[in-house]
């Protein structure tokens, strides 16, 4: 039977009170007052009642107290009280508690092991800043990313894992989060693992706060990216390449519409990139090829490219272009085909180039076949370079001449007799001795033609300028024996030339010459090779700057990196060399910019490179070569020696103003070839306004220097002998 509590203690007290009022009347009824029995009894009354509390209140409160702190320190409890009072109802709400306590302790350890194991298994490395950005949890995956164990994280900061130039960068982004107090994402830093490498880390993170609301730090998860920022880094590059080649490379969706049209296309064909987007590929095509353009789609489509085809595109202005194109096709990542990219290489130039071959060739085999049926015509044919009209002579490996013809006789002085044997040096100027053993240098390398002006000096000392042609001669075993040298006597040509030259040009330069510029930006370097080009040379710029950067249109650019690619040289001396040496044309102007080739190489190494560059220069009379240097970026000293190897360059006195000096110039080298040109052609030329043209024409006029004759509707200009004594 279920008693409450109450009722016990309201039982017991009025039991024992009772019993006390009894033995209280039963003492003092009893003569003598109160005896010890009275006493004992009240003792036996107050312990009886101090054992039902200790019974019946204070050991179940003990019991449950005691169930409590195994609670609080995380251990199971459960407390037995059959008082059959509320203090065994309140053990029982107590053991149900307890129980549904440990059930929800059991389901939060089984969680919290969830989610520790998904924290430890992602790629991704979680982590806890406080409010002072200092780490006070690091997960395992830091040691993958960063080396380092968690616990050599916690205590330090992000900062003590960066690199000196991405330290103050960060340090602001942390400021302008913290001063927010938002979350964040996105955040890229560098990071330098324990190995000293670098590291890209993508950073997102939330801010987490006291019950007051005051930030208490940051739980975050940073990515590893360094991969894809290599990635973006090189589809960057790859981008920029396919960009800027000189190859067209159109990117065409499935129906066969322009979606992307680069730089090279442009030049090819005219069109600038918005006027073909959206358009069929049809545009640049013939009619009477469509039929096969479908055809190279579908192989391209069986076999996931279409190449070496060559066929016929048409440019916007309506010629055509022989190109030589390659179809292949793209893919998603899922594996469908989405559209197709065509590269496409001018080889007009090319086609003509081999037919022309291929005739030299037929011609070539046709005059072989005539030489073999006869000993006669061999004979003939030795007679003739005997009696050429050009001096011809070989040279061995020890630089001693091994023959001689009649020619070679009249032109220099010497004998046949006399010659043979002799030192070919005895035929060169003082200045150049050492072409010999230049020579014999390239002939043991391999070079198979070389051709050049240079001089040779005769028997009675007089020096006559020659046009030079050098070819390997070889033994049996194809080896290199000697070499031939066809000259010929290009004296009056080249006093005509330079002459011209010096007359026409604005700047005081001559062939064969090196020249220092110093200047922080090439300009007057840019402004003397624009003149060189003007006046018949061909124009090689060789630079750290890009294409676009160099404001010499004609010119070819060739771009000093490390990274190989089409008209890239890499800065290295020999490479650089090589590509100078090996330019087609024998009048080149050259602008080569030094700071890069100082700042990879050194000094001294660049130094010995003009030396050798300008021995080459003036024994083959390459053209001119323009070096380009900053002077901030040497010393005096280092100055000095480059002065001493280069000559300087200085302009010429005009009378007239520049712009109008260029028109003269370019009447009088017209009218040098039997042309008039028109003051619509000086309009075009020099892309000046008709009033403009007129103004500068009637300025020449006025000066005697330009007659101007009308021919029906059309004036032509002509330079007066005035004016040609400007160029005398």
């Amino acid at each position: 039977m279920r008693i409450p509590i109450f009722f016990k203690i309201v039982t017991i007290s009025l039991l024992f009170s009772m019993l006390s009022l009894g033995l209280f009347t039963v003492s003092f009824a009893t003569p003598g007052g109160f005896t010890p029995a009275y006493f004992l009894y009240m003792v036996i009354i107050i312990l009886g009642i101090s054992l039902f509390v200790a019974g019946s209140i204070t050991e179940p409160l003990e019991r449950l107290k005691a169930g409590f702190e195994r609670i609080m320190n995380g251990k199971d409890a459960r407390v037995e009280i059959a008082t059959g009072d509320e203090f065994q109802d309140l053990a029982q709400a107590f053991n149900h508690m307890a129980q549904e306590l440990a059930r929800q302790r059991e389901m939060l350890k089984k969680s919290e092991e969830k989610y520790r194991l998904l924290i430890e298994d992602i790629n991704d490395w979680v982590f806890e800043l406080d409010e002072n950005w200092t780490y006070t949890y690091s997960s395992p995956k830091v040691k993958e990313i960063l080396g380092y164990e968690p616990e050599e994280v916690v205590g330090k900061t992000p900062i003590d894992f960066m690199p000196e130039d991405e330290k103050q960068i960060a340090l602001k982004r942390f400021k302008e989060i913290k001063k927010t107090g938002s979350s964040f994402s996105g955040q890229e830093n560098t990071f330098l693992r324990k190995d000293g490498s670098r590291v890209v880390l993508e950073t997102s993170g939330r801010p987490f706060f006291d019950d007051s609301g005051r930030l208490k730090g940051y739980r975050a998860v940073s990515r590893d990216i360094t991969a894809r920022k290599r990635a973006e880094e090189r589809l960057a590059y790859l981008a920029g390449i396919a960009e800027h080649s000189v190859d067209a490379i159109i990117s065409l969706d499935l129906e066969g519409r322009i979606v992307s049209w680069n730089k090279g296309a442009e030049m090819m064909f005219g069109y600038k990139e918005e006027e073909v987007l959206g358009k069929l590929m049809h545009t640049i095509m013939p009619q009477e090829l469509w039929n096969s353009c479908g055809e190279n789609f579908k192989r391209a489509i069986m076999n996931g490219y279409a190449r070496d085809i060559e066929t016929v595109r048409l440019a916007k202005d309506g010629h055509r272009v022989l190109v030589d194109q390659t179809l292949t096709t793209i893919y998603n990542p899922r594996g469908e085909l989405i559209g197709f990219v065509a590269i496409m290489r001018d080889i007009t130039k090319r086609k003509k180039a081999e037919e022309e071959l291929r005739k030299a060739y037929i011609e070539l085999e046709k005059k072989t076949k005539e030489l073999l049926k006869s000993q006669k015509e061999l004979k003939y044919f030795a007679n003739i370079v005997e009696n050429s009209n050009d001096a011809i002579y070989s040279v061995n490996l020890e630089g001693i001449i091994t023959s001689w013809n009649k020619t070679a006789e009249k032109m220099f002085g010497w004998k046949k007799a006399e010659a043979v044997g002799m030192p070919s040096d005895r035929l060169l100027p003082e200045e150049i001795r050492n072409e010999t053993s230049f020579l014999l240098q390239k002939v043991r390398q391999g070079v198979k033609f070389i051709s050049y002006e240079t001089k040779r000096m005769c028997r009675d000392g007089t020096i006559v300028d020659v046009d030079v042609t050098v070819s390997p001669i070889l033994d049996e075993d194809g080896k290199p024996a000697g070499f031939s040298v066809i000259a010929r006597d290009i004296s009056s040509k080249v006093k005509s030339e330079e002459g011209m030259l010096r007359r026409i040009l604005k700047y005081d330069v001559s062939r064969g010459r090196v020249y220092l510029i110093e200047e922080p930006s090439p300009n007057l370097a840019e402004d003397v090779l624009r003149d060189l080009m003007k006046c018949g040379y061909a124009g090689t710029v060789i630079t750290r700057r890009l294409a676009e950067e160099v404001g010499i249109p004609r010119a070819k650019c060739f771009w000093l990196s490390e990274k190989k690619g089409k008209d890239t040289v890499p800065p290295e001396l020999g490479a650089v060399e090589s590509t100078i040496m090996n330019l087609p044309e024998w009048n080149n102007a050259v602008l080569l910019e030094l700071d890069y080739l100082i700042l990879k190489n050194g000094f001294r190494k660049v130094f010995e490179f003009v030396q050798r560059i300008k021995e080459a220069f003036y024994f083959l009379k390459k053209g001119v070569l323009l070096l380009s240097v900053d002077p901030d970026v040497l010393s005096q000293r280092q100055l000095r020696l480059l002065r001493k190897e280069c000559s300087v360059i200085r302009p010429k006195r005009e009378e007239l103003p520049p712009e109008i000096f260029e028109i003269l110039r370019y009447i009088y080298m017209e009218n040098r070839i039997g042309k008039r040109p028109s003051i619509k052609e000086i309009m075009q030329k020099f892309g000046i306004a008709r009033n403009t043209a007129k103004k500068r024409i009637r300025y020449l006029e006025a000066r005697e220097m330009v007659k101007v004759e009308r021919v029906g509707r059309v004036k032509l200009l002509e330079v007066t002998e005035n004016g040609k004594e400007l160029f005398y």
